[in-house]
């Protein structure tokens, strides 16, 4: 008889991935705990121009409308609305998000979908640090 497979664990976010001064980091293991750990409330509702982001009920509204995004956008969305001077790196974003940082280009891709079914542009790219919300009317 084979031996049982080993569950892979998720680990604490490395220190440079945590914010200044946050506490140490915790059983995290899901994206509330985690963004919580990344020093971020995300409170609902959040807000910014037309766009709304309810996290307790996974809903984005755009002018009203809601829009069909699947929970890890809405998650994705929710960080960089609750912080929207804040610069993400793709690091960043895969720990809080995902609860890993390998690499990937996952994040490239949901930020891409996000752009499509908003229609808006909300993402400017920083150079070699990530991304950050532009601002939305």
């Amino acid at each position: 008889m084979a031996a049982p497979t080993p569950v892979p664990t998720r680990t604490p976010a490395p220190s440079h991935l945590r914010a200044v001064g946050a506490p140490p980091a915790r059983a995290s293991h899901d994206f509330l705990g985690r963004a919580a750990d990344a020093g971020v409330e995300v409170g609902t509702p959040l807000s910014t121009g037309a766009l709304v982001v309810d996290l307790a009920g996974y809903a984005v509204t755009l002018e009203g409308t809601e829009l069909d995004l699947s929970p890890r956008q809405v998650e994705l969305l929710a960080l960089f609305v609750a912080e929207p001077r804040r610069v993400w790196s793709r690091e960043q974003l895969h720990w809080v998000c995902w609860g890993d940082t390998s690499p990937s280009r996952r994040v490239d891709v949901q930020l891409c979908r996000l752009r499509a079914k908003t229609g808006l542009d909300l993402f400017r790219n920083v150079r070699d640090r990530g991304w950050a919300l532009r601002p939305v009317a």
